[in-house]
């Protein structure tokens, strides 16, 4: 695999996450269904059962994340490997879930998307011991799924973009309410636990690229 081309896909997978994340926090009820989540050339399969959120990435095959916000932790796991490790979520962007976060949502219109009617908003979010960083987004909540949030455009902060877009529009298509079910959320028996997220990625070309970006991360957390 090309260089570029890696970088490009685990700079998307990265940003996926960060946009599920951001999803759960602005989403309203109904708190259990299955999509499709659309963005740039992607299309991930995602479910979400109250707080617990997963997606699956196709252009890295197997890979499946699961993210439980209110537990502030992260399971990544290969059904070709049948692999999984356990971290914590990190702190690239505020969850909402967090108290001490401050959310402002302005309406600022009606549009109709995919046959829903969606009621448009300008939204910001940001901790209150850091107001000076805040997080700024555009969303469309379908009026006839309950305000479910079906299209998002983030303006990513610039200590976030590392060579990525500086807005991120994603949609959902292909709703399914009511259909997630508990055992989407859960390690299936028989996967062996790993220590660490390369573990589970292991062959996989472009490993380097991987650990120079995660190197990135870590250093854009602590400015």
């Amino acid at each position: 695999m090309e260089r570029k081309k890696f970088i490009g896909m685990f700079m998307l997978c990265f940003l996926s996450g960060i946009l599920l994340i951001t999803m759960v926090g602005f989403a309203a009820p109904p708190d259990n269904f299955t999509a499709k989540m659309v963005m740039s050339e992607m299309v991930m399969p995602i479910a979400k059962m109250g707080t617990k959120m997963r997606i699956e990435n196709p252009m890295m095959k197997g890979i499946v994340t699961i993210t439980e916000l209110d537990l502030k932790k992260m399971i990544m796991m290969s059904t070709v490997s049948k692999t999984y490790t356990e971290q914590s979520v990190g702190e690239e962007m505020p969850s909402l879930y967090d108290p001490k976060v401050v959310f402002e949502k302005k309406k600022i219109g009606s549009e109709t998307i995919d046959g829903y009617t969606c009621i448009k908003y300008d939204t910001e979010f940001y901790l209150k011991d850091n107001p000076a960083e805040k997080y700024r987004a555009t969303v469309w909540e379908a009026q006839d799924l309950g305000g479910l949030m079906i299209r998002n455009e983030v303006i990513m902060p610039e200590r976030l973009r590392m060579g990525g877009p500086s807005k991120v529009v994603s949609e959902l298509k292909e709703i399914k309410l009511g259909a997630a079910e508990a055992s989407m959320f859960e390690v299936p028996a028989g996967y062996k636990k790993v220590n660490s997220m390369m573990e589970i990625m292991g062959g996989m070309e472009g490993m380097e690229d991987t650990e120079m970006m995660k190197e990135q991360m870590k250093k854009s957390r602590r400015k």
